[in-house]
């Protein structure tokens, strides 16, 4: 396999597991409580997280290797957040679901072909989506919510020194 590919697949299985690591530094209060108002807090980031990686990026990335073009649904992140979110549920949970589907995504992108990477979805909003943008974007959206967790992580050890 094209090593860039190779090193993407990586990223996806370290920064999954990174994410995780970060999490844990935090107290259960920093993570339901949301950072500033109309923002998600870190559990509903976590599950969120979850849901596209679940609903979304292991989804698209089945249909790429399995179907030709096939055309892909949009996903409304607010509605499903306001139709399926639970505060209640364990945050170990919301985790575990997260990495099982993580572990899914980057087992099915070892076993690609240099050529598969430039198979594409077809996406209402962007278009030819391919394998090689969804997997980008799926690591860099992990990333994205790794910023927050680290942002209130941050954020606890200034307030540790004001005391």
């Amino acid at each position: 396999m094209n090593r860039k590919f190779a090193s993407l697949i990586d990223g996806l299985e370290a920064n999954g597991k990174e994410l995780v690591k970060q999490v844990a530094r935090l107290s259960g209060a920093e993570i339901l409580t949301p950072p500033a108002p109309n923002e998600w807090s870190i559990h509903q980031a976590l599950a969120h997280l979850r849901d596209t990686e679940k609903f979304v990026f292991l989804y698209r990335t089945q249909r790429i290797l399995k179907e030709v073009n096939p055309k892909v649904p949009s996903f409304d992140q607010e509605a499903y957040h306001r139709e399926h979110y639970t505060s209640t549920q364990p945050l170990k949970t919301v985790l575990k679901e997260f990495l099982q589907a993580r572990r899914k995504l980057v087992a099915l992108l070892r076993k690609t072909s240099d050529k598969d990477w430039a198979r594409f979805a077809v996406h209402p909003q962007y278009g030819n989506i391919s394998l090689e943008w969804l997997a980008t974007h799926c690591y860099n959206h992990t990333l994205e919510h790794m910023v927050q967790v680290g942002t209130v992580y941050e954020n606890k050890l200034l307030e540790k020194t004001k005391t």
